[in-house]
């Protein structure tokens, strides 16, 4: 008889304004905005999950219109090359043209016309690469809140595990 997979959930990495395990910060950003998040080096050798599920949660200053999307991508590097130069920091994205060589990871779209009400989507990636960056796109005509507790990123990883 072949042996069961289960999946096995660890301990989750957060992209925070403050208090997470990397800093991103999505406080008051902007309609036609980017930020990425800082890296998160897995380390060059380090045994890992491969597989994260992921989970991107914001809350708008005022009104959202019905459809309108916020776009979340994946930043990846092998500890030298980066997927592009906007750096290693939490930071401003320089150009919306710095989304080109990025993976999109899912969008949120809003379902709901209402200000200050958490919205999330999620989604799995297997991540190959030694380091991450999540990098958030605002495409609505609205600002997210100025509250930092209302916005985040987090990957859980999900390794399987025979039994």
């Amino acid at each position: 008889m072949a042996n069961l997979i289960y999946m096995q959930p660890e301990a989750q990495i957060t992209w925070l304004d403050s208090g997470g395990t990397n800093v991103l910060t999505l406080t008051s950003l902007a309609s036609l905005a980017g930020r990425q998040g800082a890296l998160h080096d897995f380390g060059a050798t380090t045994a890992r999950s491969r597989l994260y599920r992921w989970r991107f949660y914001c809350q708008f200053a005022t009104t959202p219109v019905l459809g309108e999307r916020v776009e979340v991508y994946a930043k990846t590097g092998d500890g030298t090359h980066r997927d592009n130069d906007d750096g290693t920091d939490d930071a401003e994205l320089s150009s919306v043209e710095k989304l080109r060589n990025l993976s999109l990871l899912g969008v949120l779209s809003v379902d709901e016309a209402t200000a200050d009400l958490e919205m999330s989507c999620s989604g799995t990636i297997a991540i190959e690469s030694r380091e991450f960056q999540p990098v958030i796109y605002n495409r609505t005509a609205d600002a997210l809140t100025a509250t930092a507790s209302e916005h985040g990123f987090t990957l859980t990883p999900v390794p399987d595990e025979i039994q």
